[in-house]
């Protein structure tokens, strides 16, 4: 039991260190309102064009 929960801390301690690094990584950054709008419009503009073409 008691390796049960040493493993445990070690596993927390090793995650709250990586989620602290990440923290900070402009990688893992949130997506703004603005870049959701233009993947959507990416997304909806090539969907729109291939439906165009698969109706030709």
């Amino acid at each position: 039991m008691t390796q049960h929960t040493e493993l445990e801390r070690e596993l927390d301690r090793r995650l709250t260190e990586i989620e602290s690094s990440e923290i900070d990584d402009p990688v893992h950054a949130a997506l703004s309102g603005r870049s959701i709008v233009v993947f959507a419009a990416v997304a909806l503009g090539i969907a729109a064009a291939s439906w165009i073409v698969a109706a030709l």
